[in-house]
Order: structure tokens, then C-alpha cells, then sequence
């Protein structure tokens, strides 16, 4: 009766040492697979931490279903300026019609265009494309410069070396001659007047007709309106984060 007892209480024991936990975690492996093709960029930045909350700076995939991109990958905010980037975007399957490097907002709509491939350069590629974009000033302010006073304002503002108003919106102007700056027609109101948008001048000549004698609400298209909204979020935040 006695080795019966041993004999079961040697099996127990055995039992509970197999069954206890070693306190080791084991990950289990897992394969991923993304598929499709990548896209490596390669250029020198500046301008990239000169942006608000609202945006980021991307390499992004967009479809032609929709306007807002399907996949994107942020570049690196904590670099100095003129520093050299490489970058890598990978997963980007075949509904991708085009690649832009561009900025976006928190819904993922392209508000500038730095860089674009259309979908006749993408299907030539099989592997890896290549996105070499030089050297190039991605800043909040140079977008505003490029997208909207280069495009819409300096053939009155500066180009031929004279300017509407004395406000010259030249690259190597724009900046000084808005910020803190009085209007021409009203000195009680600054240009741009820092944190506060909706008191600058500049705002009120592009979104309130009838708020001044110099109305341009129709300078930039219905498409083009979240550049308004840019300029908004510029004079409330991005002016402060040394973008001129």
C-alpha cells in the first residue's frame, strides 16, 4: 500500500513541475507579408519641422477613387535643415495611380505638391521607384510663397519691380513686408497680425468681401480653398515656429 502512495505522489509532482509557468515569455513568429512594390526617396530638406499639428509631410499613394491617399509615410520631423534623407515606402499595391511627396492634412487630402509620378512612370517600374527630389524648402511659409503668391499675387505684388499697395510678395520679400506690417489703406490693421488670423488683413482680402476696398475672394478656386485655410493656420501657429 505504501509504494502504491509513492508511486502516485511521484506522478503528481512530476505533473505540477511540467505544468508551471517558467516566467519566460515566448514571442511566436509572425510572417508579414505587405506585398507590392516600394518607392525610395532620396533629397536634402529643410522646412520639415515648420509645420502646424494640422499637416504632415509625406510621401503618399493616391488612388483615382478617391483624393485622399491610400498610403502614406511621414518624413522625419527632428532633422536640421539641409540634411540628407533617404526613405522607403513600401507596400504600394497596383491601385496606386499616383506618388506625391506632399504635404497633408489630418484627413490625408494633399494640400501641396512638392513632387508628383503619374501612373505611365510607376508601371514602367517593377521593383523599387525611384523619387529623387534634390534640394528642396518644404517649409510651411515657402509653401504658402510657392503655392499661392508665386501663383496668384506677384504679377501685381513685386514681379516687374513695382507693386500694387507698395506690398511686394516676391520670394526675398513676402515675408517682412506682411508680418506685423500695417495695410496700405488702413493702418489701424496689420497685414499679418500673428495668433490672430481672423484680424489680419491679408485674411480679410481673401475670404470677406466688403470687409475691405480690395477685394480677392476669387483669387484662389473652390478647389484651391484649404489654402485659405493653410494661410489661416500659418497666421495662428506657423508663424511662431521660425519659417520665414
Amino acid at each position: 500500500m505504501k509504494n502504491y502512495i509513492l508511486f502516485f505522489l511521484a506522478i503528481f509532482t512530476l505533473t505540477t513541475f511540467c505544468s508551471c509557468d517558467d516566467g519566460r515569455i515566448y514571442e511566436k513568429e509572425v510572417d508579414i507579408q505587405r506585398g507590392g512594390r516600394a518607392m525610395k526617396l532620396t533629397g536634402r530638406f529643410s522646412g520639415i519641422s515648420n509645420w502646424t499639428d494640422d499637416y504632415s509631410v509625406v510621401v503618399a499613394g493616391f488612388n483615382d477613387k478617391s483624393e485622399y491617399a491610400v498610403i502614406t509615410k511621414s518624413l522625419p520631423v527632428n532633422v536640421a535643415d539641409g540634411t540628407d534623407i533617404v526613405m522607403t515606402l513600401g507596400g504600394i499595391s497596383d491601385d496606386v495611380k499616383s506618388l506625391k511627396l506632399c504635404v497633408i492634412s489630418r484627413l490625408r487630402e494633399c494640400i501641396v505638391e512638392f513632387k508628383t509620378m503619374e501612373d505611365e512612370e510607376l508601371t514602367a517600374v517593377t521593383d523599387t521607384i525611384l523619387m529623387d527630389v534634390g534640394t528642396l524648402d518644404v517649409g510651411m511659409f515657402s509653401s504658402i510663397q510657392s503655392q499661392v503668391f508665386d501663383n496668384r499675387c506677384v504679377a501685381c505684388h513685386g514681379q516687374t519691380g513695382s507693386a500694387s499697395g507698395n506690398l511686394f510678395l516676391t520670394e526675398d520679400k513676402s515675408y517682412h513686408a506682411l508680418v506685423n506690417q500695417p495695410a496700405h489703406k488702413n493702418s489701424d490693421i496689420l497685414l499679418v497680425k500673428p495668433g490672430s488670423a481672423e484680424k489680419s488683413f491679408l485674411h480679410l482680402v481673401l475670404n470677406r468681401a466688403g470687409d475691405t476696398s480690395m477685394n480677392h475672394t476669387d483669387m484662389l478656386s473652390e478647389d484651391e480653398q484649404p489654402l485659405l485655410k493653410l494661410i489661416d493656420n500659418w497666421i495662428n501657429e506657423g508663424i511662431f515656429l521660425n519659417n520665414e
